[in-house]
């Protein structure tokens, strides 16, 4: 059973409709919302054949060791602590996880790295990374700085072109996190952990309005393989 963690069940439709692009049914993912308390959310991670971290609201900037910036950074607490636990429970039974949007920003501060908490004031640039609608709108380029690696060979089969939404990102990254893809303006766009035991994957991008593009669907493709 592939888990797909995110605040609403209604908001995680995209994410659903792109698993079944891949070859998923219905019945072999499940969503996992806040509700969900904590132990039981690492109990079933141990147990997951894959785990889908969708994006969402901000994390928490205590998690690394920052106060809030300013009114653009908003956060669901309850949701933090549902995730870091999904991800214990996935470290623990090495299962692979998938990290989109919030989901490469969670990835980066479980692992002990931090974040831009507000890109337009900490990191301006004429480069789009906040174009909401629709969803499926290609917003600029990435640029492939490690095509050696498993997510770089994917990424490195035509220019990738990639929709945006997002006001955060990754600042200092984790130990163990190789950089695989940037943004023009050098902000990080996607990243694999330096694990041979520990399937991670995550683009800062939301592949799951992209899969009717060959490119994005080879994505999700990638991450399902994982998980059988």
């Amino acid at each position: 059973m592939i888990l797909v963690a995110t605040a609403t069940d209604e908001y995680a439709i995209p994410y659903g409709k792109a698993l079944r692009s891949v070859g998923v049914p219905e019945e072999g993912f499940r969503y996992v919302t806040p509700d969900i308390d904590p132990e039981e959310a690492r109990s079933l991670a141990t147990q997951a054949s894959g785990l889908v971290l969708c994006g969402g609201v901000d994390v928490v900037p205590e998690r690394y060791g920052e106060t809030v910036l300013n009114d653009t950074v908003e956060t669901l607490p309850e949701r933090d602590v549902m995730e870091w636990a999904l991800v214990e429970g996935a470290r623990e039974a090495k299962v692979p996880v998938w990290g989109i949007c919030r989901g490469i920003q969670v990835l980066n501060v479980f692992l002990g790295g931090s974040l831009w908490q507000d890109i337009p004031t900490q990191k301006p640039s004429d480069v789009p990374h906040s174009i909401t609608q629709p969803k499926d709108r290609i917003a600029h380029t990435v640029n492939v700085v490690r095509p050696e690696m498993p997510l770089g060979e994917i990424l490195t089969r035509e220019i990738p072109r990639v929709n945006s939404r997002h006001h955060q990102a990754i600042k200092r990254l984790a130990d163990g996190l190789i950089p695989v893809a940037e943004s023009p303006d050098g902000l990080i766009e996607a990243v694999v952990l330096d694990r041979p035991d520990w399937w991670v994957r995550a683009v800062q991008w939301h592949p799951e309005n992209l899969v009717a593009m060959d490119l994005h669907r080879a994505l999700w493709t990638d991450f399902v393989r994982a998980t059988r």
